[in-house]
């Protein structure tokens, strides 16, 4: 299993961040991220700029429109952002697809416009299937806000009628912070670290979202593994957890947080099976149409909260 640390949503002097290109990726480097996508406000500039011997970069940009914020990583030709609108993005969608990208949806219980720019996600999408991610946690992750409990909500509601979306993090990272704690979108990269095996990881959502702890799981049936993002038959399951609390400690806030207990949970956020959160191995049998995620759970400053979710894995 190789889920490394990486963040999806930055910018730099090319829109409205305090970051030059080199700064950016010398400050992502510092904190010990595998990979990052660049997505400034409605421009490419900033790509010429990018150096894959400092850090491997994805070429991204935020489509930034007063019906939402659309991420689109890895297009290899210019898609047409300004005629966006609610009842053509799914026309809009599809013109990044066949320009080999895929699309994410930021922060979309963001405050909207005009205080964000429309920020808040209000396009009218009929076809969820050709969405690959969305940001289910953003910013500072202090405290999950409101703001992040109705992302997951909607995320949660789209698994249940049947769409695979991968879930992400998004810092929006403007410019260097003092203080606060923020998490990362750990993506499973198959050999090099690139744009490619990472682009090609999303879409097959092999994600995890964390607030820094590296966690995730495998499931293991007649001889067989499977792993996130996977499609498997009906049946008993072991599923193997592998939990690593000390992967980004540097990256931690001030709070004082504590691991308790691992979840899985399947169609409507029915929470399936509890356990501990160092446990290695549980057994559970697998309802055919229903997704399963993990999620474990611990406090922060004694409140209980989310420390990490999984993109899920599916029974056909």
């Amino acid at each position: 299993m190789s889920y490394l640390p990486c963040e999806l949503h930055c910018h730099t002097i090319h829109s409205d961040g305090a970051f030059q290109v080199k700064e950016l990726l010398e400050n992502a480097k510092a904190d010990h991220l595998s990979l990052i996508a660049l997505t400034d406000h409605n421009t490419f500039s900033g790509h010429t700029e990018l150096d894959d011997s400092i850090l491997p970069s994805i070429r991204g940009i935020e489509w930034t429109t007063y019906f939402g914020h659309m991420l689109v990583l890895g297009a290899k030709q210019f898609v047409d952002w300004r005629d966006a609108v609610p009842n053509n993005i799914d026309e809009k969608i599809k013109e990044v697809k066949a320009a080999g990208g895929i699309v994410g949806i930021a922060h979309p219980f963001q405050m909207g416009s005009p205080i964000c720019t429309g920020g808040r996600w209000e396009f009218n999408v009929k076809n969820w299937n050709n969405v690959d991610y969305m940001e289910i946690w953003h910013e500072d992750l202090t405290r999950i806000t409101s703001e992040n409990t109705k992302s997951l909500e909607l995320w949660t509601s789209l698994l249940d009628k049947g769409y695979r979306i991968a879930a992400s993090y998004g810092r929006d990272w403007h410019r260097p912070e003092n203080g606060g704690h923020y998490g990362c979108t750990y993506i499973d990269i198959d050999g090099d670290v690139n744009e490619q095996q990472a682009i090609r990881a999303i879409r097959m959502g092999k994600t995890v979202v964390s607030t820094g702890v590296k966690f995730l799981f495998k499931l293991h049936r007649y001889g067989n593994t499977y792993s996130i993002g996977d499609t498997v038959k009906k049946g008993t399951y072991t599923f193997s957890f592998f939990t690593d609390i000390h992967s980004r400690e540097k990256n931690a806030g001030d709070e004082a947080v504590k691991y308790k207990t691992i979840r899985i949970v399947t169609n409507g956020g029915k929470i399936v099976l509890e356990t501990r959160f160092d446990e290695r191995h549980v057994r559970l049998n697998l309802e055919r149409g229903h997704w399963y995620r993990a999620e474990l759970w611990g406090s922060v400053d004694t409140e209980s909260q989310l420390l990490a979710i999984t993109s899920p894995i599916y029974c056909e």
